[in-house]
């Protein structure tokens, strides 16, 4: 019976964690640029049965979340008309430079302009610097005439990276995300010309990606969450009513 309540114990645990990965997708079906993740769940452990047999078959106790998968996938692209949103088209992303100093990467377009003394930078909402194929902060330029910035050669001056595995990414802070050892290298890529697997990259002005989460999928995977987690805590419940049981017949 103990074994019934740790497979019951870890199988809520653990898809009560899905549902929080679940609700922050939901949350963010909103949010430009967003990519929604997914869990992936694996046997927690297992135990030998009927060793005495030639394969010794093993079998597993509970479950648990291996990991997080992110689903990388384009988002729909609606028009703003503002000349400082950009849209990125197929895969890549948007390289910036956050306050620490560390670099990370983002989908998000939605970009501004930072006056820092005499000079101007285009920044993401946040206030981090947006760089160019070089790594640099992009620093805008003045028009003579009434001191506003030239925003007409702004899509050339921007940086789109790209990774072997973007799959592999970590998500960071909201919409952006951290390489790691199973993304690969961050590369900058030109503008229409192929790099990883044939992919070829676009990049719109006056438009922003939406939020790729996927509203229907997401109710599916909330229904199967629920159903698994009300089967696990039946499991449980039950586990103690034989529990009860046994201990009354002594």
């Amino acid at each position: 019976m103990k074994i019934a309540f740790y497979n019951g114990v870890s199988g809520m645990m653990s898809y009560q964690e899905a549902m929080n990965r679940i609700s922050h997708n939901v949350a963010n079906s909103g949010t430009i640029g967003f990519k929604p993740d997914q869990s992936v769940f694996s046997d927690l452990l297992y135990t030998r049965m009927a060793v005495n047999t030639e394969n010794e078959p093993l079998t597993g106790h509970g479950v648990k979340i291996e990991d997080t998968r992110l689903v990388y996938r384009q988002g729909p692209v609606l028009q703003s008309g503002e000349k400082l949103d950009f849209a990125l088209m197929g895969d890549g992303f948007f390289a910036v430079k956050r306050p620490s100093g560390e670099t990370e990467y983002t989908r998000a377009g939605a970009f501004d302009i930072s006056i820092e003394g005499s000079k101007g930078y285009l920044v993401t909402g946040d206030g981090s610097h947006v760089l160019d194929g070089r790594g640099r902060a992009i620093e805008l330029t003045r028009e003579t005439a009434d001191g506003s910035f030239d925003l007409d050669d702004l899509k050339d001056k921007i940086g789109i990276y790209d990774f072997p595995n973007p799959y592999g990414l970590e998500h960071s802070n909201g919409v952006c995300f951290k390489e790691t050892g199973s993304s690969g290298k961050a590369k900058a890529i030109t503008q229409g010309k192929t790099t990883y697997e044939g992919r070829i990259y676009d990049l719109r002005q006056m438009a922003l990606e939406q939020s790729a989460v996927e509203l229907g999928d997401e109710m599916v995977n909330v229904i199967t969450s629920q159903r698994a987690f009300q089967l696990n805590a039946r499991m449980v419940q039950t586990a103690d009513e034989l529990e009860q049981v046994i201990n009354n017949l002594r």
